[in-house]
């Protein structure tokens, strides 16, 4: 509330002075709160491609590529749950990188980068081994540099950027694709 003190007087044969204006208020201005600016808790989590509904040698293909895209995702938020689902409980790498997601979220750590994609040339070209179900498909892995710290931000490992052949075996239980493993390209 604003008080105003007024004099008055008189100034011998005139108009009274005009009054000063008076403030009036009307009800107090609100200022809309500012939206909070996002914070990132590690990269988007990759879309799940439609591909991955056939069942055949390019959905296979395509369960493998978003299974790998997963990877930088996984170990930047900790969150398993689409990796886990689609893991081959015998498959190595899937169990390890699993582990490794775990314990970063358990211990405070962080992992930055490492993003990963799989390149699959011409999918309908491998075909379902017969005896096992699995599609083994090649392909080449790239990698972006990634960086490992602990709670205290020490950095505990680091790599650059690397690309290299690797062999996806894919299978299916029941109507889902689980990746039996990723591993280095057979030479030949």
């Amino acid at each position: 509330m604003t008080a105003g003190c007024l004099v008055a007087g008189c100034t011998g044969g005139g108009d009274p002075a005009p009054s000063p204006p008076v403030e009036t208020s009307a009800e107090p201005s609100v200022t809309e709160p500012r939206e909070p600016e996002p914070t990132t808790t590690g990269p988007p989590k990759p879309e799940r491609p439609a591909a991955m509904e056939r069942d055949d040698a390019e959905g296979a293909a395509a369960a493998a590529e978003y299974f790998l895209s997963l990877y930088g995702y996984v170990l930047a938020t900790g969150d398993t749950t689409e990796w886990d689902f689609l893991s081959h409980a015998e498959c190595g790498f899937c169990a390890d990188t699993s582990d490794q997601a775990s314990w970063l979220r358990e211990n405070g750590g962080k992992h930055s980068g490492g993003e990963m994609s799989l390149q699959i040339e011409n999918a309908g070209k491998y075909a379902r081994d017969a005896a096992t179900g699995i599609w083994p498909l090649d392909g080449v892995a790239t990698q972006s540099a990634f960086s490992v710290t602990d709670a205290s931000g020490e950095e505990i490992a680091s790599g650059p950027a690397t690309f290299r052949p690797v062999r996806a075996e894919v299978g299916r239980n029941e109507s889902e694709w689980v990746i039996v493993e990723i591993a280095p390209a057979p030479e030949g």
